[in-house]
């Protein structure tokens, strides 16, 4: 998980708001249909670096959604369509015949709550990354051990795919031979690159770039 700070939402999304108020239509996010629904997910992709929120695997348009922090069946209509609620989440909202849905993160996670949230400033100090793509709970902090168990589970985040994706990411560690290479590796990891994408799992690759090599 890697912290996501959230940006202004998208104008038109505001605007489409600000009618449906003056209107004084009974609105929600099921209601919300493109273009504004397509500017949302857009803009939440963007401001996250075109990863997922939970496992930060590599994700775009095709292939994530719109997740709401707090489930819509446990909001009310307002907070359905608060953009500090909505983030990009893996899998396609999509009813195409044959479609099957990644089983983790969001589409995993339905109504139950996370005690983590990628909102979280602190959010990265809660978990480590084994060496087999594993994602464990920090080891050094009780406080936070329950609380990154219990996500752990919720989510699946050490679905086999996703430690599949770990262990490719942490390919990259393999031709490392200087302390030069690795702190750059680190700004590549902690960075978007020109196309405002980070690297997938790259919070996986930056922990050990930090505990094995010594990078701050």
């Amino acid at each position: 998980m890697k912290y996501i700070q959230k940006g202004k939402e998208p104008q038109n999304f505001s605007d489409w708001k600000a009618t449906q108020k003056s209107l004084g239509v009974n609105y929600d996010y099921k209601s919300l249909s493109n273009p504004e629904r397509g500017s949302v997910h857009i803009s939440l992709l963007s401001e996250q670096g075109y990863i997922c929120c939970y496992c930060c695997n590599s994700v775009d348009q095709s292939n994530s959604h719109i997740e709401h922090l707090d489930p819509q069946s446990k909001t009310d209509a307002e907070l359905s369509v608060e953009y500090t609620n909505m983030l990009a989440s893996c899998g396609r909202d999509t009813n195409k015949p044959g479609y099957r849905w990644p089983e983790y993160c969001g589409n995993k996670k339905g109504d139950l709550a996370i005690r983590v949230s990628p909102l979280q400033a602190n959010c990265e100090e809660f978990f480590n990354y084994s060496s087999t793509g594993e994602i464990l709970p920090t080891a050094n902090n009780l406080a936070h051990q329950k609380d990154a168990e219990t996500t752990i589970e919720v989510l699946v985040l050490n679905h086999y795919d996703l430690m599949q994706g770990r262990i490719k990411a942490l390919e990259a560690l393999q031709g490392i031979m200087t302390q030069q290479e690795a702190e750059l590796l680190a700004q590549v990891c902690q960075q978007m690159n020109a196309q405002g994408r980070y690297q997938p799992f790259c919070n996986a690759v930056l922990y050990f770039l930090k505990n094995y090599f010594g990078v701050s």
